[in-house]
Parts: C-alpha cells; structure tokens; sequence
C-alpha cells in the first residue's frame, strides 16, 4: 500500500480483531476456545463457510508494528464490539454481546 499512495496519502483498515479466532461462538457464553492461542501462527478455521481453511493469525501488535514498518505513521486505533462479519441466519453469539473486542479501526497516514 506505501508504494500506492503519496506522501500524506491515508491507509484506512477496518478488519476483524485478531482476538475473534479465540472467541467461542456459545449463544450463553462468551468464552475464549481452549483449543486456540492469541500467539499461535495459525489455526484452523472452523467456523466460517470455507471449513477447514488453514488462516495465519497476528497479534494487535505484530499489526501496528508492521504497519509503521511500512513507512505509515499511525493516527488512529480503535477496538469495535461490532463483529466484521456474522453468518446469515445464526443465533447471535455471546461474545458479540459488547463486552469483548470483535473489530480493529486503523487510520495511518503515508511519512
């Protein structure tokens, strides 16, 4: 994205939190999965429509980090209960009731 974009050119993400693998989907529980590790470089995702997909995990840090390392200079950074995505159809999941961390914002501007 640097090379895309002129000096004071922005970088705008909106993405799923890089906690949401952890999250159980219980309708009465918002819970992490004991199966997944927030430092895990990957895990397999079991819930989407693609089953059994293999999908590379980051941290919140290793994101920032690597956004900064591009050239941006951060500007703004926000966690969203929102979910990024929900399945058409599906009870709605406890960890989406507000209380836990389902959307990363990221605003960064081009050095």
């Amino acid at each position: 994205m640097h090379r895309l974009l002129r000096p004071g050119g922005h970088l705008l993400l909106l993405e799923a939190h890089p906690l949401v693998p952890l999250w159980g989907w219980d309708a009465e529980e918002a819970r992490v999965r004991a199966d997944r590790g927030y430092f895990a470089a990957t895990h397999v995702n079991d819930t989407f429509p693609a089953r059994g997909a293999v999908e590379h995990q980051r941290t919140l840090a290793e994101l920032i980090m690597t956004v900064q390392g591009a050239g941006f200079v951060l500007e703004h950074l926000a966690e969203h209960p929102e979910p990024f995505w929900q399945p058409d159809g599906e009870a709605p999941a406890a960890a989406w009731d507000g209380r836990l961390p389902n959307t990363v914002s990221l605003l960064a501007r081009r050095a």
